[in-house]
């Protein structure tokens, strides 16, 4: 366990390219994300209502180490905006967990 431990702990973070989003441009409705690194994967719906997210529903969250990254939808849903701080200590998760609802959007 330890040695897992450690080997998660160096593994180097990938470049995620997250877009913003407009939600202006975003009708009413239920939004399907995903995505998946080697380590993390995430599936998710993006709740929208009068151009607004309303709620995050983490339907699968493959995580390893970065469970409490789910509280990174709080801050999409209180700033209506991808452009926000990382979960620190679960770094990868919270890029993840970006990218999923980046995803929802511009499929």
């Amino acid at each position: 366990f330890v040695i897992g431990f450690f080997a998660v702990k160096n593994i180097k973070i990938p470049d995620i390219a997250i877009n913003n989003i407009n939600l202006s441009n975003i009708k009413d409705g239920i939004y399907y994300g995903e995505y998946k690194t080697q380590l993390v994967s995430v599936k998710l719906n993006v709740y929208v209502k009068d151009n607004k997210i309303t709620k995050i529903n983490i339907l699968k969250h493959d995580n390893g180490l970065g469970k409490k990254a789910e509280s990174i939808t709080d801050k999409i849903i209180s700033n209506q905006s991808l452009d926000v701080d990382v979960v620190s200590g679960a770094t990868l998760s919270s890029k993840v967990i970006l990218k999923a609802v980046d995803n929802a959007f511009n499929k």
